[in-house]
């Protein structure tokens, strides 16, 4: 029986499929080669780091990147080892799609380590993107230009491990020229792995200690199964007829406000769960949100 290969094709610049956020760029690419699935949306978040990153910012990129692909945002990264491959790993983990942008083309797989990541990548929930082709290595001016593209697609870019010196302190610079949102990961200040993250934050950065910090920017997208509809489901009284996350969120939620970071502490579920039922209980009328990501009970009427 044959494979069914990932579809290829070129998106060229003038074209109606041309990602207008790649079009932002000074010098926008020609063309890129597309490998898999990929439609330009506004919900992309890119997260980058170190090649060296220590296992627990490669378990906090993994977890960052799985809530936030539940909650149905894209996760674009540079497909590198440590924390790019974290990212792409959390993103498939969690259901959802995620862009690996190449400094080098697709064949042969470069990093060799990474060869089947790209072949998931491409074959269930995302792509691979690259204005090289096959059998061109990575130089540092495509190392630099990827990170450049990185940077384009996203409406945020979340540094999690970076040293002073490194590539994905290019993709922020990138993003804050573009106007993007640039977060940080705060690092141990004696670790020089994580100079670079630190000095991001000195600058001006937004901190990163989550998904919602993620989300308090960029809305949740369209989870697997769709976006919540308003519910339709009735109990007996006539009142809507909630289920177990949604009762959990609405217990935990009083007259004062009160930010989806707590929600997520006092009901001990995930972030991309709380928000399907923030989502669901707004639609009902149930919750009413105030400003800063913070939800209150909205008041029953008679």
């Amino acid at each position: 029986m044959n494979q069914l290969l990932p579809a290829e094709y070129d998106l060229v610049r003038g074209a109606s499929n041309y990602p207008a956020r790649l079009a932002e760029l000074r010098n926008p690419p020609l063309r890129v080669r597309v490998r898999g699935a990929f439609e330009e949306d506004t919900r992309c978040v890119a997260i980058v780091g170190t090649r060296r990153a220590d296992p627990e910012a490669l378990e906090f990129t993994h977890s960052l990147a799985r809530e936030l692909a539940v909650a149905g945002i894209t996760v674009v990264s540079g497909g590198a080892i440590g924390v790019d491959a974290a990212a792409h790993e959390g993103a498939l983990a969690g259901g959802g799609a995620t862009l690996a942008v190449l400094a080098n083309g697709f064949e042969p797989p470069y990093p060799p380590k990474n060869a089947s990541l790209f072949a998931r990548i491409a074959a269930e929930r995302g792509a691979l993107m690259s204005e090289m082709d096959d059998g061109v290595p990575p130089t540092n001016y495509w190392l630099l230009r990827r990170n450049e593209l990185v940077a384009a697609l996203s409406v945020a870019v979340v540094v999690v491990q970076a040293p002073r010196v490194s590539g994905a302190l290019s993709t922020a610079a990138v993003a804050k020229r573009l106007g993007r949102h640039v977060f940080a990961v705060p690092s141990s200040p004696w670790d020089s792995r994580g100079e670079g993250s630190l000095a991001l934050v000195r600058a001006g950065a937004r901190i990163c200690v989550g998904a919602s910090d993620v989300l308090s920017v960029c809305p949740p997208g369209r989870p697997l199964g769709g976006f919540p509809e308003a519910p339709t489901h009735l109990a007996s009284d006539g009142t809507i007829d909630l289920d177990d996350d949604e009762r959990l969120v609405l217990g935990a939620l009083a007259s004062k406000p009160r930010h989806v970071d707590e929600l997520v502490r006092s009901t001990e579920i995930s972030v991309g769960r709380v928000q399907r039922a923030l989502m669901v209980l707004l639609l009902a009328g149930r919750v009413d949100e105030r400003d800063g990501g913070r939800y209150v009970r909205a008041p029953r009427m008679r």
